[in-house]
């Protein structure tokens, strides 16, 4: 009995191992869509699937394609994010293995490829509509995939660096900064800690940490203020940076018991005519701020994708 038991454990494992890893964009989501529904997608059905984050211009979140249901097959099942879109006449297609995931959407995992996250939904021809929730969804299952990315799969290699976390942890946080970005500036005596990568010979990310210690109480025009002044004080010919007032969005936040507020934005550098996109959390740790921070320069390509990895690495931030 012991042995049968066993392995019917065992057959999961087994199952996936005979599917290959999910493909495509990190940001991609494939569309299978019955054919009665093509007038309703050519149509703009979709538009508000199409997220957008404010760079140093407008960018989509996903970048969609699409198939018919009777173009469905081969690589194509292998794709990282599916969205079944069905008429009721081809329910059947939905997998089984898919579960209820409320307002009308079905998901599952790993259905025909690892790590692959596929969405069901059942559209009315006569009066269709998308399902409230789809956009949200979709936004987690593209975040998992950065995730990841960031921490597993980069290079092929395990990202994560145990000995980096500890020497963060005696400053007195956790955080996960991966080990594809390099240490350029380790000053905690001064509060202030700085890693890079770059990901080619045209750009830079810097992620940065801001210890500050103050008496102040945190709003949302001095978390901006407290970010302008990081950049101008510690980053490298950076003494002219300011933050584009006018193209920034602030968002209150909560992260593991630390209120405080998210910054998305453009920085801008008029002594070097230059300017990036950068995302920060000003974190209240009572008597000292966390400023987490990830700056963009990436000039004439997106920005959204390293945005994201920023707030996946800043994610992982917790007070010790």
């Amino acid at each position: 009995m012991a042995k049968i038991s066993f392995f019917f454990l065992l057959l999961p494992l087994l199952f996936l191992s005979c599917k290959q890893d999910s493909i495509g964009p990190i940001n991609g989501v494939l569309v299978v869509y019955s054919s009665s529904l093509t007038e309703f997608i050519d149509g703009g059905g979709l538009q508000e699937l199409h997220l957008i984050v404010e760079t140093v211009d407008p960018e989509e979140v996903f970048s969609f394609s699409f198939a018919e249901t009777s173009e469905f097959q081969g690589t194509l099942k292998a794709r990282r994010v599916i969205l079944l879109l069905l008429d009721p006449t081809e329910t059947d297609l939905i997998p089984s293995s898919l579960v209820d995931a409320g307002a009308g959407i079905h998901s599952g995992e790993n259905v025909w490829a690892i790590d692959q996250q596929v969405f069901a939904v059942v559209v009315d021809t006569v009066s269709p509509v998308i399902p409230s929730g789809l956009p949200e969804m979709l936004e987690s299952a593209y975040d998992n995939q950065m995730h990841d990315y960031v921490y597993e799969s980069f290079v092929s290699t395990s990202m994560t660096s145990p000995e980096r976390m500890d020497s963060l942890s005696r400053l007195g946080f956790r955080l996960n900064v991966p080990k594809s970005f390099i240490v350029r500036i380790w000053t905690p005596e001064d509060g202030f800690v700085q890693y890079q990568r770059q990901p080619d010979e045209e750009s830079l990310v810097l992620f940065s940490i801001r210890m500050l210690t103050t008496e102040a109480q945190l709003t949302d025009s001095n978390a901006v203020l407290a970010r302008e002044a990081m950049a101008r004080l510690f980053f490298y010919d950076a003494s002219a940076d300011s933050v584009d007032r006018a193209r920034l969005s602030v968002e209150p936040i909560n992260q593991n018991g630390l209120r405080g507020f998210q910054l998305t934005g453009v920085w801008r550098n008029p002594e070097y005519l230059n300017a990036g996109s950068f995302t920060s959390r000003v974190l209240d740790g009572g008597d000292v701020w966390y400023i987490l921070d990830m700056e963009i320069y990436n000039p004439g390509y997106r920005k959204e994708p390293y945005l994201r990895e920023g707030w996946i690495i800043m994610d992982t931030f917790c007070k010790e």
